[in-house]
């Protein structure tokens, strides 16, 4: 999967999953507009073991309500 998706389009489509985006836009305030899905999944682990084949800077975060194990996006550079 490689889809450019505004950041509400990816909230709607992968409820419940870890989404992980390389190529974003951010605004002024450094939050997420829109960006490339590269990977989505409802297993964290899996989505962690995506990010170990990027080279550059990637988005990830869990789509919906809050999740025990992470809070927030985070975006890195590489």
């Amino acid at each position: 999967m490689s889809e450019r998706m505004t950041y509400h389009q990816i909230e709607e489509r992968f409820a419940g999953e870890w989404v992980v985006v390389r190529d974003f836009v951010r605004d002024d305030a450094r939050i997420i507009k829109e960006g490339v899905v590269v990977t989505h999944t409802p297993d964290r682990a899996a989505a962690h073991r995506a990010l170990d084949t990027f080279d550059d800077a990637f988005a990830i975060w869990f789509v919906g309500g809050p999740n025990p194990d992470f809070c927030g996006i985070l975006s890195l550079p590489r």
